[in-house]
């Protein structure tokens, strides 16, 4: 029962850290390839949209998109920019995994060899 308790703490742990890695990647910040629209006064009429490369934060996959219009802009914010939760489950199951292959690597250099 002890060892079973020390095995799901260390997963809870593991998880809060993944959780914790991944909203903080959203300050690895990169712009484009693609372009979103940040205003309406372009082209030779001026009635074009304007179209920079878009803004986005989180590593190793961007889940995070700054919406012009609707935030500052070219500065990225949970509560005003665009979370993409599929990409931000695949950032911390990506963390989680390093984790838990840190873990076993440990664990496995820990035994000895039979």
């Amino acid at each position: 029962m002890k060892n079973a308790l020390r095995k799901l703490s260390f997963l809870g742990l593991a998880l809060i850290l993944a959780i914790t890695l991944a909203l903080m990647s959203a300050h690895v910040e990169h712009v484009g390839p693609e372009m979103v629209a940040y205003g309406n006064l372009c082209g030779a009429t001026a009635s074009d949209l304007c179209y920079k490369p878009a803004l986005k934060g989180g590593f190793p996959v961007a889940y995070l998109f700054d919406a012009p219009g609707v935030s500052r802009e070219r500065q990225l914010a949970f509560g005003e920019d665009k979370v993409h939760i599929g990409a931000l489950v695949t950032d911390i199951a990506t963390y989680f995994a390093i984790f838990m292959l840190i873990a076993g690597l440990y664990r496995a250099r820990g035994r000895p060899s039979s």
